[in-house]
């Protein structure tokens, strides 16, 4: 900057950070991720505390499912366990990303 045509040395403010030239396509919700055992997921295995794996993510499912056009008996059947079979067999992967807010880890 200068003064009265003075230049004077410009203090930084912020520290720069250097930023990646290649896109990070990552879902937010993956950076975030925790990891979950089988054992852990194990736990959640019924109507009121109902996680479900499906396709290497886990989803907390207990208040979708009374929601599920399907009925809440086809998740509750896969409390605690891993869906990704079932859900294959009538859903598109594509759906899962409606549900970011359930995700809960990898």
């Amino acid at each position: 900057g200068t003064i009265v045509g003075e230049k004077l040395p410009i203090k930084e403010r912020f520290e720069s950070q250097k930023v990646s030239s290649e896109p990070d396509d990552t879902p937010k919700s993956e950076k975030l991720a925790r990891e979950i055992t089988m054992e852990e997921l194990e736990e959640h295995n019924d109507e009121g505390d109902c996680w479900v794996a499906i396709h290497g993510k886990v989803y907390d499912m207990t208040e979708f499912a009374e929601e599920h056009p399907g009925g809440e008996e086809s998740i509750h059947v896969l409390a605690g366990l891993d869906g990704s079979d079932a859900f294959s067999a009538v859903h598109s992967e594509e759906i899962l990303e409606d549900f970011e807010d359930e995700f809960i880890g990898i």
